[in-house]
């Protein structure tokens, strides 16, 4: 739907790496300004998880940028 729509952006993410590899409180930081994009990248880091297992556990800030070819 998105790519019909012909939407593009970036959405950043924060997400916490539990012990267990496991992506804990999922956020947007920066919506892209459209829900579509934001919902899929949290979806996005939920289906990717477990993650390697950190030596501890790990906080993370992520970009994930849409754009069409």
């Amino acid at each position: 739907m998105a790519r019909k729509r012909g939407l593009e952006g970036k959405v950043v993410v924060s997400f916490v790496v539990c012990a267990d590899g496991v992506a804990q409180d999922i956020t947007i930081t920066e919506s892209s300004g459209f829900e579509i994009l934001d919902r899929s990248a949290v979806e996005a880091v939920r289906k990717a998880s477990p993650f390697p297992k950190p030596p501890v556990k790990a906080a993370l800030i992520i970009p994930v940028v849409y754009k069409l070819n």
